[in-house]
């Protein structure tokens, strides 16, 4: 472990069993897409980039193997791991009412009986969201030198059926799980002023976004939030996906900007994404602990604003009784020093009025995802650059300081599309740079494994690692180019996108 760190990334452990399942079996079923164009292999490559993908078994609870892996692996001292978070959407069963970390956990809890424990739920940016919150633990001293902290990543999208049967959003979408250790080396807290003050107990009746955020008006009025964290007990999926943060961040901006809700701002794509860059610049989730109360949720913000990145944010406690109480978090004179290496700095932004493009839904009795593929394609790649500046821009870099971009592999297509929106180049080399970009700074593996939601962020420098990436080319890209070199990566981003909407990365530096 580097000194001058606060937080590294240690070891990782990974299910890799799982059957390969080529596009043959969407051809078989006669689909189409949008525009009645037919699924079949060259079509699901030209639009997705997907040519296999893997799906697990349906008596498999492919967390559990991950975590067993990583302990199997590595040498790692249970009775140092506080915190096990679980990282996921859907998991294994749509209708297990969680926390889904719970099947994980008993493979450890004899070792660790007092980490913490919870589900996060974030979209598929739910891994960044889990680091930077450990990252902020670890700031502000709940999380001390030498504590452990496991990340599990998994969905078992084919066995969960997330989709309806003749949903083409199937065909995009693997089965993928990894467990991640990080470890905590330092803290680097400073003086300031907490307060947590304005608390408000409720019962909500038939809304629980526009409730809360009713209740989050009454306390705090127009003043800036920076995050909204709400631990939901509300045990189901509609509930998670998105997080009902989103939705509360949401009906929270409506209040405080009545004439903008009114004028359908944020109805407008481009207006809203624009106003919510300006105006709102918060991120929303959500965790559901694993032993019910407040008092989580509660020490989790009161890290985010003494780590000096912060100064506000809400948590809110909603059981299962529908019964729940928001608190204001406050820190003033609390500064943020970036550490030299390990993780170095993360950000996370929500934009809640396009909650709707990724949801759960009722179907009759069934409960399934529902997509808006070109909202999601618009966030994806119309949203990066104004992010990616906030987060490079105040630690003195740029795209080409990067030696390595890890990308969540949503969509091959939105990839060099996003890149065409952040690089700063001439527009005439810009085919050109987006090129040497995809084959030289980042690494790819959506042609093999589909989109693996929270678990792209663990699965592809796992990969890289332990070298079963190959160079490859998809849609006339060429892909993985300089594994060896990227494997010596210094400066690495991770970068992920999804259902909230939100876009959550951090920066590494590997000492």
């Amino acid at each position: 472990m580097a000194k001058d760190s606060v937080l590294e990334i240690a070891a990782y452990g990974a299910w890799n069993g799982g059957r390969v399942v080529d596009n043959s079996i969407y051809e078989k079923m006669q689909l189409e897409f949008k525009g009645g164009i037919p699924v079949n292999n060259d079509t699901i490559v030209e639009r997705m980039g997907v040519r296999t993908r893997k799906t697990a078994g349906t008596d498999e609870r492919i967390g559990v193997t991950a975590l067993q892996d990583l302990l199997e692996q590595n040498d790692i001292d249970l009775s140092r791991v506080k915190l096990v978070i679980g990282a996921t959407n859907v998991g294994d069963d749509k209708y297990d009412p969680g926390p889904l970390i719970k099947y994980p956990y008993e493979v450890i809890r004899d070792h660790c009986p007092d980490a913490q424990v919870f589900d996060l739920y974030a979209g598929c940016p739910g891994f960044n969201v889990s680091v930077e919150l450990a990252f902020m633990l670890s700031l502000n001293g709940v999380l001390q030198a030498g504590d452990i902290s496991i990340i599990v990543g998994a969905e078992n999208i084919h066995r969960a059926k997330a989709f309806p049967p003749d949903d083409t959003a199937n065909i995009i979408f693997g089965d993928d799980a990894l467990a991640t250790a990080l470890v905590t080396s330092g803290s680097a807290k400073t003086a300031g002023r907490y307060s947590d003050q304005r608390q408000s107990s409720f019962q909500f009746k038939k809304d629980p976004a526009a409730e809360i955020a009713h209740e989050i008006f009454t306390l705090n009025g127009n003043a800036k939030i920076d995050g909204i964290i709400i631990d939901n007990h509300l045990g189901s999926l509609i509930y998670r996906v998105p997080a009902t943060a989103a939705r509360v961040q949401q009906a929270l901006a409506e209040l405080m900007f009545p004439e903008q809700a009114a004028a359908g701002v944020f109805g407008r794509f481009k207006e809203a994404i624009e106003f919510y860059d300006r105006n709102i610049k918060s991120f929303a989730f959500d965790i559901m602990t694993l032993d019910s109360g407040e008092q989580q949720v509660a020490r989790i913000a009161k890290a985010y604003v003494e780590s000096g990145k912060y100064q506000r944010v809400v948590s809110v406690y909603l059981g299962p009784d529908s019964k729940g109480q928001v608190i204001v978090h406050s820190g003033r004179d609390f500064a943020f020093h970036r550490p030299p290496s390990g993780i170095v700095d993360t950000l996370t932004r929500t934009h809640g009025c396009f909650a709707d493009y990724i949801q759960a839904v009722p179907f009759g009795d069934e409960i399934f995802g529902d997509m808006d593929g070109k909202g999601v394609f618009l966030y994806a790649t119309r949203g990066a650059k104004a992010h990616l500046r906030d987060l490079l821009t105040p630690n003195n870099l740029g795209l080409e300081d990067l030696d390595l971009m890890i990308e969540h592999q949503a969509n091959f297509a939105m990839i060099p599309l996003t890149l065409a929106q952040v690089l700063e180049v001439d527009p005439r080399e810009l085919k050109a740079a987006v090129a040497d970009v995809l084959a030289n700074k980042m690494v790819t593996n959506v042609h093999e494994r589909g989109n693996c939601s929270v678990v792209c962020m663990q699965r592809l420098p796992y990969d890289l690692k332990r070298g079963a990436l190959q160079p490859d080319e998809i849609q006339g890209f060429k892909i993985n180019q300089n594994l060896d070199r990227l494997r010596q990566a210094k400066v690495i981003l991770n970068d992920s996108v999804g259902a909230g909407m939100t876009r959550s990365s951090f920066i590494q530096n590997v000492a």
